[in-house]
């Protein structure tokens, strides 16, 4: 099976690189060793077409700026999706760079929907959301195979899509996080993709300003936007913070597993998410986690058993939980010990498998349809 993935995000944009580049690059990887995969993913400075760990990536768009980069590959991706030889195409859905492959692609077409955006469009851009917002409800009502990190999501598409066929098929961890063996360290740690609104970074830099600890660090690590990274680090300078939060920046694959074994916990503030990868990534390093009681990350996690779960967008609430993890060893440490039993029934294996039988099934249907 010739597998054709679009997908604007990559675990290398400097932009972006978040959870659904991670999974695309697991999946695709694994799937590779026996099935020829092609990813299309928006291009970004420095970056070149090449060949990694048996996955042709060809880069698209005009790398000079962010948005111009999402523009272009939206424009250019379609003569791509329609040009190149597949069997079957797999579109990692993203609202700010939409393809809609279902138009004018005549080979099955399966949708990655990690999240359903909503208001919350119109929340991170004003009136430009209308764009993504409109593109959401298009992508929605032309899906016919959707697949989806999350129940919550699933749930979701099952009442506002008529797609014939959608399934939940969960994010997995790495197998050498359960290896860990962990030490506390004095910081709280936040790990993830710099952008203020989705993620709560606003939140976190009032509610850790307020916090009774004034000798503990928070330390936050991954990459992002340059508006976001400018409009984070003036945060951290206004509320004076400068000698207690450290931004990393982005940080490589042994910088994050050391994060995660020496942290004293992680914190996810989010106002949305797909699933929520690095809060079981943190549970399998053998640490708790403090995040929202939202759709996808309630699914990740389990309150009070693995993790603390609070209300989002609640700066108060936020802030007493910083204080009581603090406060509380034997806590985060019972926390971090179920996290790790829990965790690890999210095998990439296992996820890999269950999303490339997802795709020969609609592959299989298709050609009965056909026939």
């Amino acid at each position: 099976m010739k597998i054709l993935h679009a997908i604007y995000d990559d675990v290398q944009n400097p932009w972006c690189g978040g959870g659904g580049a991670y999974r695309t690059l697991k999946v695709n990887e694994s799937i590779a060793r026996k099935n020829p995969v092609t990813v299309l993913t928006g291009n970004f400075p420095g970056a070149r077409n090449q060949t990694l760990n048996g996955v042709s990536c060809i880069r698209v768009g005009n790398p000079s700026s962010y948005l111009i980069s999402r523009i272009t590959f939206t424009l250019f991706v379609p003569f791509y999706l329609r040009s190149l030889d597949c069997d079957i195409v797999i579109v990692d859905c993203s609202f700010f760079a939409p393809c809609f492959a279902n138009l004018y692609v005549k080979k099955p077409v399966v949708d990655i929907i990690h999240h359903i955006m909503g208001d919350h469009s119109f929340k991170l851009h004003s009136w430009l959301g209308v764009f993504p917002s409109i593109a959401e409800k298009v992508f929605l009502k032309l899906s016919e195979h959707a697949l989806t990190s999350s129940e919550a999501v699933k749930q979701s598409l099952e009442a506002c899509t008529t797609a014939k066929h959608i399934e939940n098929i969960p994010n997995g961890v790495s197998q050498e996080l359960f290896q860990l063996i962990p030490e506390e360290q004095n910081f709280i740690l936040f790990l993830g993709r710099i952008d203020l609104y989705m993620k709560g970074l606003d939140l976190l830099i009032e509610a850790f300003s307020r916090i009774r600890n004034r000798d503990v660090k928070l330390k936050i690590a991954g990459s992002g936007k340059r508006g976001d990274i400018v409009k984070l680090n003036n945060m951290i300078r206004q509320m004076g913070l400068e000698n207690r939060v450290e931004y990393l920046g982005k940080v490589d694959r042994e910088e994050k597993f050391e994060l995660f074994r020496t942290c004293l916990f992680l914190v996810m503030p989010s106002r949305f998410e797909g699933w929520g990868i690095t809060a079981v990534e943190a549970n399998a390093a053998g640490k708790a986690v403090l995040g929202t009681n939202i759709p996808g990350l309630s699914e990740a996690v389990i309150h009070d058993k693995t993790a603390l779960l609070i209300e989002p967008n609640n700066v108060k609430q936020l802030t007493a939980s910083l204080d009581l993890l603090l406060d509380h060893k034997e806590m985060r440490g019972e926390l971090g010990r179920q996290g790790r039993t829990w965790a690890r029934q999210f095998s990439w294996e296992s996820i890999c498998d269950r999303q490339y039988e997802f795709y020969r099934t609609v592959l299989h249907n298709m050609q009965v349809l056909v026939r």
